[in-house]
């Protein structure tokens, strides 16, 4: 590190500049509802990003993972489906029910990973 006689650190966007950014490449949310909608979708990408901090989880959400997920919501229109395609099903089995915690706090709405639906 001393090599160097700058040192830079690059945090995530704002979340209003995270979904001006979105909003600009997916027409389909330039409205209440969908406002709304995206803007719990970046809520779940913040609380990815404070449990990686935290060493919860190891897997985060960038703002183009949100991008693509807000496209592939555009095209099959299953918010929590396409949760699960984008971003759940890359993450280690162990963590996904702490990632289905974090969609269920914005969303309300448990996926199929949620502790609650684990059988004994």
């Amino acid at each position: 590190m001393d090599r160097w006689n700058i040192v830079s650190t690059l945090n995530y966007l704002s979340f209003e500049k995270e979904l001006e950014i979105i909003l600009a490449k997916t027409k389909k949310y330039n409205s209440t509802k969908g406002k709304e909608q995206l803007s719990n979708m970046i809520k779940v990408a913040d609380l990815t990003r404070k449990g990686f901090m935290y060493s919860d989880i190891s897997t985060v959400m960038s703002p183009r993972t949100v991008l693509h997920w807000a496209e592939n919501n555009e095209i099959l229109n299953d918010i929590g489906y396409t949760f699960r395609l984008t971003f759940l099903n890359k993450c280690d089995d162990v963590e996904k029910k702490i990632i289905a915690e974090y969609y269920q706090r914005c969303f309300g709405e448990e996926l199929p990973e949620s502790s609650v639906n684990v059988r004994m």
